[in-house]
């Protein structure tokens, strides 16, 4: 086998994972009509560069660096740190789920999306494609965009049906389309998902091209009748988006930098093969890039300009990488944001959390928690019971304020200064107790002590006599996805038996395990510092 169907090959095997979730090498052998060592030596290279990993009981599952890879294509596509706080911003005003899409050949891809306050719309995830027959997004990506890939979807008719709403032949979208072109915007009713409406404007590059659709969705009471008022708060954040997108390529003119193999990489090993590690550096160059051409991916890689010119061929071939216009420069390809949206909806926190907590409570004997946020509470969706005492906060599906106890405190504490403002704000109209905080200033220092500290330490803070200990789980953008604490009596906390580990340290290590889990950068799920001492 050469090296360009290796790859092939390779690329078979990480959409094979991504249709099913895990699967045995063995499987995949059948999948990818390849004998068994050819796909062990495959197996192992993607391994290797972290694009799958063994999820237990000899089966496969995608990497962690699939993520990574995710949100370089979105980066590719659009400033996501501007869209992020626009996102924000859109639900401050309206309180509905704001989303982004860009217009690909299968859909309408979701580069990001924030929750908002009514209900949780999975079916809006980034990563996830809408079909560009239904939705508010579609229909003003496709108004907007090239009219030859407009007449191809309303060519392609008759639809599926979806919800009760959603159009079924061409001459139906063809209406909705043109309404939406007329008057700049769309709104669509139970299209999509029965009993939700989204309203959508387009984002426009300044020279008049698409960039996406900017979207908001919510339950239909709130929606619809909200359209001029949610269709003025889109265009503000709209033309906000499109100034921060510049129309060159940002690295045209930088010197080209030596992109070297990772630490442990082996890439001339035979388990290895050397073309999947060297693809793999083509892409990671893209990532760090966002835009590349083929001579510039020559000078970092020092590949030969042939070899190049094949990888990337092949990777365009798979979906990997996206040449930008005839001849034009590449970057990371949108498939990869689906890639990612399918691991990010398989990882599961509670069953990898599971021997994790058991392990803590073998060791402590002490009442052990998972708790993630939803809205200003965190809510405990793992937890198992002390021996000794058995505190009655936070039991399975109950929650607390994010400004009481261990492991709630250790959610906000790692989130943005934004973050904290907005909170204090809900909970300050909202008549939410304080206990011990006297002012906004002083509840903001504390929130920075336990950043610099790295976890939380409550100690009569919730119930007499109770201490806990809280630390935060960070996910691939090193964000705080979920918090780990230890409850019990406050001696057996904070004054462990000589000998023993610290109670901090245990939790530590556990965090650090499930950051891992979650593809957190080492630098957020790792503390340089000896925490050992602080609390022993």
């Amino acid at each position: 086998m050469n090296t360009i169907q290796l790859l092939k090959k390779a690329s078979q095997v990480i959409d094979e994972l991504a249709r099913i979730g895990q699967s045995t090498p063995a499987e995949l052998a059948k999948v990818v009509s390849e004998p068994r060592p050819t796909v062990y030596r495959i197996v192992a290279a993607l391994e290797q560069e972290n694009l799958v990993r063994s999820s237990g009981d000899g089966k496969l599952e995608l990497g962690t660096a699939i993520l990574k890879l995710g949100d370089a294509a979105a980066d590719a596509l659009v400033d996501r740190t501007e869209l992020r706080e626009q996102l924000r911003w859109i639900r401050g005003q309206l309180g509905m789920s704001p989303y982004f899409c860009v217009l690909r050949e299968n859909g309408a891809v979701c580069l990001d999306q924030i929750q908002g306050a009514d209900v949780d719309l999975h079916d809006l995830a980034p990563g996830r494609t809408l079909p560009l027959h239904a939705g508010a997004a579609s229909q003003a990506l496709l108004a907007f965009g090239a009219p030859e890939f407009r007449e191809s979807v309303l060519a392609s008719g008759p639809y599926p049906g979806i919800a009760s709403r959603a159009p079924l032949t061409g001459e139906q979208l063809r209406e909705r389309v043109e309404q939406t072109a007329r008057r700049g915007w769309s709104v669509e009713d139970s299209e999509v998902i029965e009993g939700i409406a989204s309203i959508a404007v387009p984002v426009l590059r300044r020279d008049g091209s698409l960039l996406g659709a900017l979207s908001v969705a919510g339950l239909r009471a709130t929606v619809l009748g909200q359209e001029d008022a949610a269709r003025k708060v889109l265009d503000t954040a709209a033309r906000a988006i499109a100034a921060s997108m510049s129309q060159d390529n940002p690295n045209e003119g930088k010197e080209a930098a030596r992109l070297d193999p990772p630490d442990g990489s082996e890439r001339d090993s035979p388990r290895a093969p050397a073309v999947i590690a060297k693809a793999s550096a083509l892409i990671s160059a893209l990532a760090e890039e966002r835009i590349a051409t083929s001579t510039r991916l020559t000078e970092m890689l020092e590949e030969p300009a042939s070899s190049i010119y094949r990888m990337l061929a092949t990777l365009a071939e798979a979906g990997w990488v996206e040449q930008i216009g005839h001849r034009g420069a590449y970057r990371v390809g949108s498939k990869m944001i689906a890639l990612s949206g399918d691991l990010t909806r398989r990882l599961d926190i509670r069953r990898a959390a599971d021997p994790i907590l058991r392990e803590i409570h073998a060791a402590t004997g002490e009442t052990t928690f998972l708790c993630i946020r939803r809205g200003t509470r965190a809510v405990c969706i793992e937890r198992i019971d002390g021996i000794r005492v058995n505190s009655r906060v936070l039991k399975l599906g109950e929650s607390l304020p994010l400004h009481v106890g261990a492991a709630p405190r250790a959610l906000l504490a790692f989130e943005d200064r934004a973050s904290w403002d907005e909170y204090t704000a809900i909970v300050a109209s909202s008549g939410e107790p304080w206990r011990d905080v006297r002012s906004r200033s002083e509840f903001y220092s504390g929130l920075e002590h336990i950043r610099d500290q790295g976890f939380v330490v409550s100690d009569n803070n919730v119930t007499p006599g109770i201490a806990a200990i809280g630390a935060p789980i960070f996910d691939h953008r090193g964000e705080v996805a979920a918090s780990l604490s230890i409850s019990g009596l406050r001696e057996g906390i904070l004054n462990r038996p000589e000998g023993e580990d610290p109670i901090v340290d245990l939790l530590l290590r556990g965090t650090r395990a499930l950051s891992d889990y979650l593809g957190a950068p080492q630098a957020a799920s790792k503390k340089d510092a000896d925490v050992s001492q602080v609390i022993a």
